[in-house]
């Protein structure tokens, strides 16, 4: 599968599958690009030239890289020809230099000819082998001896260039001079002699020596000049040098990696092998029995993936302390192991040393790297990828330094245990390190990024001359044919997904509209693309080969016939349910469902805008509140569609005998009745405005005026009903109304048209003008008493709201004044046109002629009206119904000969507002805050009473006002004699007794005598205040006190109550000191008590186990002590003590013991430990009201308010 996955995944396949699908392209699409009816590629022969082409083109760019490479190579081997023609050696480091030069000019010379890869066979391996250029290069770097080489010699690599130049020409096995590159099948490998690292044979030829070199590696590899660097540091340049020596090596070993940063511009690891192993006393015998695989694996340790972390010295030290601790751990428990199989005791104590000597090696390691691959400020910190220790060849003397102490502290020399070691032949873990650890990690090296930048745009720069102009074309038309195709594809499988709903929804007749939005909408956008109309489609889609028109144009035919399909039966279906149960009194609907029905049946009365616009209003009316707008725009746009083109047809019969009973049902109703209905809806078009109280009542109505309906002030009455409403529109539009009502009933009503001479005689001459106007003038009456039912004062929330809404109605602007005035202006209909009239109208005489004349009217409907009143009855004037409805609010805005009594009104909105202020500023100064009870005020009174005799809606507005007030002020004087109570009762009270005994039980802290006096007894404060504020107006005759208010709402007064309960309980005889008094005996105490000592504040009282005598005492005593002190005394012990003190220390007594009630409230009995003895006691109050399990003391809470 290796083999299958780097084919699929190979840059040439794809180039090549690239090309393969370009000619495709142009063969099999080439034919369907046309530009209008042009198709330039129809004919075989230019669409082989055009892939002829395409091949050239192909062949040329091969051939111009094949050149290119070969021009590259000659440039670099003229350039370094040239390097060495120009440069005499003037000095070993030229010589040097030039050695390098020779070295590197043969190795191009055979890279030129020469492909690394695998060695599989096959066409495809050949295929994966790459150049030089393209395989990880790897540099060591370490001191001179410290292994490099041999590490290479003995990694197991393969070495092509070995099988021809033979393995004795690499050199470097006893000490690379310069540089020697090694190729191998995977990586090549930077040899560099050991003093470019130290600079020890001469410093200044070995810098520019080791200079030369990095400007090789940036030159020939300028993307990624490394891939990794191999640090080298052998045993002996640990084990041997001194500590000083060590740190001068990881300096050196240090400034050689920065300058390869510095260099080379990129990161890369840095692989820390520590070479010569085998000299660590005992290695060789410790691993002797190793396999060959066991050989080639991996010794050490590599440290986790941080390209962006930084370790300072000491994180870095312990992180290796750690990892080389598990190291030496490894080998120490493999000891035991290796004992056992060791027979040779000499060999099996060299071994036994190893894990000794490593650990002691650890810490020089440790430092060492320390030093190199710390954090430092003025130099760039390598990445530190791992440690690694390797063996290649097992040569020289063993170090031991465990003998070598050892030795120096008994005199002699130690060296002579050890024994130079035989050469082996062997590696040590090499192999598997460079080809499984350092070599796949060949990526985590950066690249140049300026010179990758500069070889990306050279290269597209390149390319873009060539072939934009070929790949743009190509492009867009593959680009476009295929989203036509899928186009095409997306418009089918709506079709298919569209075709099975529309067959059920055809045959489907059902009411519900909601089913048929998707499918329309799918229908309507049936063409549409991905994510644009089909009307607009992208660039991308076109060039030619755009196919949205045609598949539009179909989409369109279908939509249009599931329109007539689908949508038009239904709308038939519900004119036909509308027919037939709209309520016979709704006499607009049921004509206009008539009509629309009509319309859809006879094609020469067709109006499609009217017949549109009833169906969205009826929709509007019958769908559910839960359709959303945009489902009724939709359904709108749909019925637009439908309707808006041309005229439709009923897929259905005219249903006869429907229409004929519908006709029937609309002649059975007047003329007038149906004239109205019309003229009504035509007419509340919003052309005129309507009459609202905001701008009748003048800028000031907001603040006084409210409805009770919750509408708005800038909602009224239509304009329609108003003075103007009737005399410049209702009166003119009639005849119109009903000229043009008579043409459209002749085809709606199935009549004969009349001519238009009779029609309009019938008209003038009858009573349908009449009753039309009667329709309108009780519709008028309704909708203005309605309205002014409406308004209403606004609710005050407060005394200076309510004096500051009096004022504003008493002012001479007025709003309600204003109002009232605009209402009588716009429902009297009939004005005089001279004073004379209007003398006649509005005296005493003109009301009793109209009085007569109502008479009169009654009495004909009785016996029948005589021949005068037929010939004059047209002339009666029906604006009366209005006029005389509203007449009380004209008279009391009318001023007849003087002062209008509106005038009056505003005198007692007037008086209100001087006695709301009286009452206010009272409240203000406190006159008011001794007594509760607020008097009504004799301008109250008589508003109360003279408002009864006004008109709607002004006595409503009068009462509520009057009643807010009184309430209102009550509730000031509640309110100031709260905060009065807060401030003197409630305050002291929270301070002396808030969290202190015996209000709170638990408490430590006493309530002292004087402040429990001062606050409950007789006169005291919580006494004083009642007596004075709340007595006159309290309930006492439920189980709770409560304040009497007016209006009936009840205040409970919990506080006080509980406070005259804790007075009537301490303090019985009414003096100022609270008092107690009881009875006790002694029920029962453990036999062992010779004798109980009862000290009650110097009552004194003994008992020895003899009769059971109540004994009475009374609280506090006469000592003053406020001491209650039991004594039991013991014949075999010590006397035992109780002893409680303060002024309730009689209730501490018994809360402290476990009290029990028995037969009544003034009896319990309470069990009392003292020292571990009992002591049971019954206690009798002097009353039923218990002190002692008074409730009242624990729910007593101080008063704030009231």
């Amino acid at each position: 599968m290796r083999w299958l996955f780097s084919l699929l995944f190979n840059r040439v396949v794809f180039i090549t599958l690239g090309i393969v699908a370009l000619l495709l392209a142009v063969w099999y699409l080439g034919p369907l690009f046309a530009f209008a009816d042009w198709r330039p590629l129809e004919p075989v022969v230019v669409r082989l030239w055009v892939m002829g082409i395409i091949l050239l083109l192909v062949a040329l760019r091969i051939l111009v890289h094949y050149w290119k490479s070969r021009r590259v190579n000659g440039m670099l081997l003229n350039a370094i020809a040239g390097m060495r023609a120009e440069k005499a050696p003037v000095g070993p480091s030229d010589a040097a230099i030039e050695a390098l030069h020779s070295n590197f000019e043969q190795a191009l010379l055979k890279l030129k000819k020469v492909r690394f890869g695998t060695q599989e066979q096959g066409w495809w391996a050949r295929m994966r082998q790459k150049y030089v250029y393209q395989i990880p290069w790897y540099v060591f770097i370490g001191a001179p001896g410290s292994g490099k080489t041999t590490a290479l010699v003995n990694s197991g690599l393969r070495f092509p260039l070995a099988d021809e130049f033979g393995k004795e020409s690499i050199k470097g096995v006893g000490g690379t001079r310069n540089c020697d590159w090694w190729f191998s099948d995977e990586t090549v490998l930077l040899d560099t002699a050991g003093r470019y690292t130290t600079h020890e044979s001469d410093a200044s030829a070995d810098k520019a020596e080791w200079e030369g070199f990095l400007r090789l590696l940036k030159k020939f590899r300028p993307r990624q000049p490394l891939n990794g660097a191999i640090l080298t540091v052998s045993v002996p340049d640990l084990l041997a040098a001194s500590e000083e020596d060590r740190a001068r090596h990881a300096a050196r070993l240090r400034a050689r990696l920065n300058e390869l940063y510095e260099s080379l511009g990129i990161a890369f690891p840095v692989y820390v092998l520590i070479t010569k192993a085998d000299l660590l006393g005992g290695f060789n015998e410790y691993f002797a029995g190793l396999s060959k695989e066991e050989r080639a694996q991996v010794w050490g340790l590599t440290l986790p993936y941080q390209p962006d972390a930084v370790l300072d010295g000491k994180a870095l030290g312990k992180q290796l302390e750690q990892e080389m601790d598990l190291l030496s751990r490894r080998l120490f428990d493999g000891l035991p192991d290796l004992m056992l199989d060791e027979h040779d005791t000499g060999r099996r104590a060299r071994a036994y040393a190893l894990p000794q000597h490593f650990a002691n090696l650890s810490p020089l390691i440790s430092q060492l790297l320390q030093d190199v691959f710390a954090e430092h400020r003025f130099a760039q910190t390598a990445m530190l990828r791992g440690v690694y220790f390797t063996s290649g060849t097992q040569e020289g003397t063993p170090f031991d330094r465990v003998l070598g102490v050892l030795g120096r502290s008994l005199g002699y020399d130690a060296r002579v245990a050890l024994q130079s070691s035989p050469s082996t032949g062997k590696s040590f873990f090499l192999q598997d390190l460079l080809r499984k650890v350092i070599f796949p990690e060949a990526h985590l090296a950066g690249r140049n990024r300026r010179a990758e930048r500069r070889e990306r745009l050279l290269s597209l720069a390149g390319h873009s001359a060539v072939v934009l102009a070929l790949l743009l074309a190509i492009g867009a038309w593959a680009l476009s044919f295929n989203n036509n195709t899928r186009y095409i594809d997306l418009v089918d499988q709506r079709t298919d997904r569209l075709q099975g709903r529309m067959q059920a929804l055809a045959k489907s007749e059902g009411d519900s509209l909601l089913e048929l939005i998707p499918i329309l909408n799918d229908l309507n956008g049936l063409a549409a693309g991905p994510d644009f109309p089909a009307s607009e489609p992208p660039l991308n889609y076109t060039y030619g080969l755009y196919q949205g028109g045609k598949l539009d144009a179909v989409a369109q035919e279908s939509y249009r016939s599931a329109l007539e399909q689908a949508l038009l039966p239904r709308i038939v279906r519900r004119l036909e349910y509308l027919l037939r149960n709209t309520p016979d009194d709704n006499l607009e609907l049921s004509y206009e469902v008539l009509k629309a029905y009509l319309m859809l049946n006879d094609p020469k009365h067709y109006d499609g805008v009217a017949l549109e616009a009833f169906i969205q209003l009826e929709w509007e009316r019958s769908l559910p509140p839960s359709v959303t707008r945009d489902q009724r725009d939709q359904l709108y746009s749909h019925l637009h569609t439908l309707l808006g083109d041309h005229p439709v047809v009923s897929p259905y019969p005219l249903d006869e005998e429907l229409v004929k009973q519908k006709r029937e049902q609309l002649a059975s109703f007047s003329l007038a009745h149906r004239a109205y209905s019309r003229l009504k809806r035509r007419l509340m078009d919003g052309s005129l405005g309507d009459f609202t109280v905001a701008e009748a009542g003048g800028p000031q109505s907001s603040l006084v005026f409210t409805r009770a309906s919750g509408k708005p002030l800038t909602e009224g009455i239509p304009g329609l009903f108003t003075y103007n409403g009737y005399h410049q529109v209702f009166l003119p539009e009639t005849r119109s109304i009903l000229g043009m009502l008579e043409s459209e009933e002749n085809w709606v009503l199935g009549r004969v048209a009349q001519p238009a001479q009779q029609q309009a005689e019938q008209l003038v001459e009858g009573t349908t003008q009449r009753d039309i106007k009667r329709l309108y003038l009780h519709e008028y009456v309704r909708l203005w008493e309605e309205y002014l039912a409406d308004i209403r004062l606004i609710e005050s929330q407060s005394m200076a709201q309510s004096i500051e809404t009096a004022r504003i109605l008493s002012a001479p602007d007025s709003p309600i004044a204003q109002f009232l005035r605009s209402v009588a202006r716009e429902t009297t209909l009939l004005r005089v046109e001279n004073k004379q009239q209007d003398d006649d109208q509005y005296s005493l005489v003109g009301q009793a002629k109209r009085r007569v004349r109502s008479a009169a009217t009654d009495l004909e409907r009785v016996i029948g009206p005589s021949n005068m009143t037929r010939r004059e009855g047209s002339a009666e004037q029906l604006e009366r119904i209005v006029d005389d409805r509203f007449e009380p609010i004209r008279r009391l805005t009318t001023a007849d000969g003087g002062t209008a009594p509106i005038q009056t009104v505003l005198r007692m909105f007037n008086d209100m507002y001087m006695s709301l202020s009286s009452t206010d500023v009272a409240l203000r100064s406190g006159g008011a805050s001794t007594q509760l009870n607020v008097p009504q005020t004799e301008a109250l009174t008589r508003i109360r009473a003279e408002a009864a005799h006004l008109p709607m809606p002004l006595r409503t507005m009068l009462e509520a006002l009057a009643d807010s007030s009184t309430s209102q002020a009550v509730g000031s004087v509640r309110r100031t004699l709260g905060g009065e109570l807060d401030s003197s009762v409630g305050a002291f009270c929270r301070k002396a007794i808030r969290g202190r005994y015996p209000f709170q039980r638990s408490s430590s802290q006493d309530v002292t005598l004087a402040d429990f006096s001062r606050l409950f007894a007789p006169g005291g404060m919580m006494d004083q205040f009642y007596r004075d504020h709340l007595a006159a107006m309290t309930d006492m005759s439920g189980g709770t006190w409560v304040l009497r208010q007016p209006g009936g709402v009840q205040v409970p007064l919990t506080s006080f109550q509980r406070a005259a309960r804790i007075r009537d309980v301490f303090f019985p005889s009414g003096g100022r000191t609270p008092e107690l008094a009881f009875e006790f005996r002694v029920l029962e105490m453990d036999a062992s008590i010779t004798q109980l000592t009862f000290d009650f504040d110097g009552q004194i009282f003994r008992y020895a186990h003899g009769p059971q005598i109540p004994q009475r005492v009374n609280w506090p005593g006469p000592r003053g002590s406020n001491q209650v002190r039991l004594e039991l005394a013991e014949s075999s012990a010590p006397s035992a003590y109780l002893v409680k003190t303060g002024p309730w220390a009689l209730m501490r007594l018994f809360d402290e013991g476990e009290s029990r009630n028995v037969s009544g409230p003034e009896k319990f009995v309470s069990t009392l430990m003292i020292q571990g003895k009992k002591v049971v006691l019954e206690v009798t109050a002097s009353s039923v009201q218990n002190p002692f399990r008074l409730g009242e003391l624990a729910s007593f809470s101080c008063p704030s308010r009231i």
